[in-house]
């Protein structure tokens, strides 16, 4: 059994392999579905690499949200998405696997019975890939819930990965960039319409609503303003014990109001964010 299996939910968040948190081929998730499957993955827990059903009840998947999406769509997506997962092949070089996350479900019809359930089942090359797994991130739920865009919630499973690193930053390529945010191919191709429409809500949030702190920086060759792109460095912190505490309380709050509560510490952020 892996290390990650070892692993025990507690108040630092759910346990999320990594090959699951670097997943690609995923922009067709939206942040519903993103949140369904790390409930999924917690409702599994130590048994999420067995071959057996799991069942939970539906109203814990629709809590994760109070907008019309169904909870049976988030199911349908991760069981239709083609995933390829980072590996390696019989000779240790890089090399890519491919499945999918779910394998069958059964979900109830009325998902406004307080009794509907849905049970699920992970892939089998999912729950060999979980079996074998040595790295995790910690994801904590209540910041999961407070993010509004499914970017914000793939660059922080992200950090929360990174986070025991001895580094506190790393460059991606554009295309691995792209990639860890679930952007689409076909979407936000020029840097502004990735900047407004990503990055810079992204940031926003991590850095009020989350445990960490988060730059982004675009590299360019030829000059960092009019240069050529080529890749970001992300650079991240875990925020002090005090700041921490001030997330905490915002989260507490009703999201009713939020975004005038915070719109002054968003503004203050903004100088931090490595955006050009």
């Amino acid at each position: 059994m892996g290390k990650t299996l070892a692993q025990r939910y507690n108040s630092d968040g759910i346990v999320k392999a990594g090959e699951m948190i670097e997943v690609k081929n995923t922009s067709a998730l939206t942040l519903h579905d993103r949140r369904v499957l790390n409930l999924l993955i917690r409702h599994a827990a130590d048994k999420i690499a067995d071959d057996r059903e799991h069942v939970i009840l539906m109203r814990e998947l629709r809590s994760s949200h109070k907008g019309g999406e169904r909870v049976r769509d988030s199911i349908e997506r991760l069981m239709t998405t083609l995933v390829l997962v980072p590996t390696k092949d019989s000779k240790g070089r890089k090399a890519t696997r491919r499945t999918t996350l779910l394998a069958d479900t059964t979900t109830t019809d009325d998902e406004e019975n307080p009794q509907g359930e849905v049970r699920y089942s992970f892939s089998p090359t999912m729950r060999d890939i979980l079996r074998r797994s040595e790295y995790w991130g910690r994801i904590k739920p209540y910041v999961m819930f407070a993010f509004s865009t499914k970017y914000a919630l793939a660059l922080y499973e992200a950090l929360c990965l990174r986070r025991n690193l001895a580094r506190s930053e790393q460059d991606f390529s554009i295309g691995e960039f792209r990639e860890m945010l679930g952007v689409a191919p076909d979407k936000l191709k020029a840097f502004p319409q990735l900047k407004q429409s990503a990055l810079a809500p992204a940031i926003g949030e991590i850095n009020t609503l989350s445990d960490f702190n988060v730059e982004v920086e675009p590299l360019r060759e030829g000059g960092q303003q009019r240069g050529t792109l080529t890749g970001f460095r992300v650079r991240w912190e875990s925020k002090e014990p005090e700041a921490w505490n001030e997330v905490l309380t915002e989260l507490m709050r009703p999201k009713v109001g939020r975004k005038a509560r915070l719109r002054g510490t968003v503004e203050s952020v903004a100088g931090v964010l490595a955006l050009v």
